[in-house]
């Protein structure tokens, strides 16, 4: 790689073709943008295309900044739609996602020929996002359950700093664009403000719920087109517009390594990355309980070929959902007694990377 890789994105493979390999998204400084495919020729990844919006054609996009405090930020549309790349920290690129086996000769070959097909991106183009009265940009996210992409930004309306929060505190607010990339248009549908100052990253709540969640310091909250909600997670929360959450409801589900990372691979997988033990690929399913049944765990081997290192023991676990009558909006309308059941979750390891402990020095020797 010719730089230092600033974020990576995975763009999902769209389509009910079977026979498609998500693509990777890098970003280095200051707008050089690369997508990356996995060949099934050489067994390697290859570039599909790159995308520079630096030079002098570009130069206007930096606004007569020399240096920016941090670089490009990657994301994509869960659905594998489009993706999006934060810039000069207020221009987002848009890469416009084509449809395999439409318009490239090569998706046609390979699907004749029985190969995987990479999601592909087609062309990109700028938004700048002082034209939609969006400054000081801190997040953004794809957000799921809408029929075109929806990218939600968090930015701060008018900056404060310590000596000023007495006086001025909640000021960074959530707007919700709907990417039309035919047309190119980009309205705001929604958006939020009276958010606190220390906001930072956003949450993509997964359907059928939809939403984001605003990680702030010292409070948590979720926005919607219909609703919003916080809650405090100390005594340095302040309150804000949107409806009080009393308590938050937390069932330990498993007992397992001690994670330093995790994440999601589709709708049934995720990772658990740790620096002590070994890391987990975990495999997930959920099912509906009755609320007066009692929590139930089952211990036993996974599969007879994993080592014992490798064993995680299967369980269901029950996930408390306070339905009271003044939340049922939050679930979007009133739920049948499907959605009155708790869920349970079962959970299987299909992989894991071994791991012999912390390494503190490495020396090698040359045999003579």
């Amino acid at each position: 790689l010719h730089g230092n890789v600033e974020s990576l994105g995975i763009l999902s493979a769209s389509g009910s073709r079977s026979r498609k390999r998500d693509s990777v998204i890098l970003a280095f400084r200051d707008a050089k943008i690369s997508v990356l495919e996995y060949d099934d020729s050489i067994h390697a990844l290859r570039t599909s295309s790159m995308h520079c919006f630096e030079g002098p054609v570009w130069f206007y996009l930096k606004r007569g900044w020399e240096s920016f405090p941090r670089g490009p930020l990657v994301k994509a549309d869960p659905q594998g739609r489009c993706g999006g790349v934060l810039v000069y920290d207020l221009q987002m690129v848009i890469l416009q996602t084509v449809q395999a086996g439409y318009g490239l000769v090569g998706d046609e070959e390979s699907f004749s020929s029985g190969a995987s097909v990479s999601a592909r991106v087609d062309s990109s183009y700028i938004i700048n996002l002082q034209d939609l009265d969006i400054k000081h940009a801190k997040d953004f996210i794809f957000v799921h359950g809408y029929i075109e992409p929806v990218l939600v930004v968090l930015h701060e309306r008018e900056l404060t700093w310590a000596g000023r929060i007495s006086w001025k505190h909640h000021t960074c607010a959530v707007s919700a664009l709907s990417i039309n990339t035919t047309m190119k248009q980009h309205p705001i549908i929604w958006s939020a403000g009276n958010l606190p100052h220390d906001s930072y990253k956003l949450l993509a709540v997964p359907a059928p719920i939809g939403g984001v969640l605003v990680i702030c310091a010292n409070t948590i909250h979720y926005h919607s087109q219909s609703s919003s909600y916080a809650l405090a997670l100390n005594n340095f929360a302040v309150s804000g517009d949107s409806r009080v959450v009393q308590r938050l409801d937390l069932a330990k589900s498993k007992a397992s390594v001690l994670a330093s990372g995790i994440t999601t691979l589709g709708n049934s997988l995720f990772f658990l990355a740790s620096r002590l033990g070994d890391s987990l690929l975990v495999q997930f399913t959920s099912g509906s309980t009755s609320s007066s049944s009692t929590l139930k765990e089952e211990v036993g081997d996974i599969e007879s070929d994993i080592p014992s290192s490798k064993r995680l023991r299967r369980s269901s676990s029950e996930v408390l959902m306070d339905m009271a009558s003044d939340e049922l909006s939050f679930y979007g309308s009133t739920p049948n007694k499907s959605d009155l059941m708790q869920k349970s979750f079962s959970y299987t390891v299909r992989d894991s990377l071994t791991n012999v402990g912390p390494l503190s020095v490495l020396i090698y020797m040359l045999k003579f």
